[in-house]
């Protein structure tokens, strides 16, 4: 029996190998699209220059963690979600890994619940004269 993290590592190595494949056998902004690829819907991407190519299909992209340096697989079916539902800049990609993210959101609501037990203490009965004025 295998632990969990020898899973996510096994999964994680599979994946990268698929990426490597798929890589090294189709270009995105050519036809055909491939059976395993997801469809891009040009009418739902936001992008903000006449320049940028917009690809036929997602495909997995491996990425290093700006924060980490871990690398990583932004799925395509992420990529779908991103452009076309959160309607995310196209000229965007995945820069930091889900642990970091997890992690940040975490410290942001910590700093949040701090500010909000900072704005409700009750103040010092001198406070005033410690202000400057």
């Amino acid at each position: 029996m295998k632990s969990g993290k020898q899973r996510k590592s096994e999964i994680k190595m599979k994946r990268l190998e698929r990426i490597v494949k798929r890589d090294n056998t189709v270009d995105p902004f050519k036809d055909p699209i491939p059976d395993w690829a997801i469809p891009v819907n040009p009418a739902e991407i936001v992008y903000h220059s006449m320049f940028i190519n917009i690809p036929l299909f997602y495909v997995d992209k491996e990425f290093c963690c700006k924060d980490c340096g871990q690398i990583e697989v932004w799925t395509a079916k992420r990529q779908k979600w991103w452009y076309e539902i959160a309607k995310g800049a196209f000229e965007t990609t995945a820069v930091l890994c889900r642990a970091c993210r997890d992690r940040r959101k975490h410290e942001k609501e910590a700093q949040k619940a701090h500010m909000k037990a900072v704005s409700e203490r009750i103040p010092h009965p001198n406070e005033d004269f410690f202000k400057n004025t």
